[in-house]
């Protein structure tokens, strides 16, 4: 029996506020999607884990890695683990050309250009974020936005 894949970009606005405990329902309905395939790349993982550690520290990140508290994070939580059901996808040199591009096209920040420079680089053709930048850049990229309402 053949099966059909639908990858989906994850943004990690999905990830934050799923370690906040809000806006849950769109990750998990796409997690629970045994015909999609969640993919995320190093760019989410890093904003992630920079959540991670305020969240379940109550302090700015910089302030648990100059205490050397950081390891005592994750004797609290081990929300960080959520990320194994993630396909991780791999950048390459197209990123050197195409975030600046998107940058200066649609205002992006780098991390949201590094992002969509990832599903195109990857043919992704939707992108699952709470983070309304993306609305203007995926329209224009073909890229279907995936929203919590």
């Amino acid at each position: 029996m053949m099966s059909t894949t639908n990858n989906v970009f994850i943004d990690s606005s999905l990830l934050i506020e799923n370690i906040k405990g809000t806006r849950k329902k769109l990750l998990f309905s796409l997690l629970n999607d045994a015909s999609v395939s969640c993919c995320l790349n190093e760019t989410v993982i890093s904003e992630f884990m920079f959540h991670f550690l305020k969240v379940n520290s109550n302090t700015s990140p910089q302030s648990l890695q100059s205490s050397e508290r950081i390891a005592s994070v994750f004797k609290l939580s081990d929300n960080y683990n959520l990320l194994k059901l993630f396909h991780f996808l791999t950048a390459n040199e197209g990123l050197i050309d195409m975030v600046p591009t998107f940058m200066a096209t649609y205002n992006l920040l780098p991390n949201d250009a590094i992002i969509l420079a990832t599903c195109k680089i990857h043919n992704i053709t939707k992108l699952a974020s709470h983070d309304s930048d993306f609305i203007l850049p995926c329209a224009a990229e073909g890229i279907e936005l995936l929203r919590e309402e």
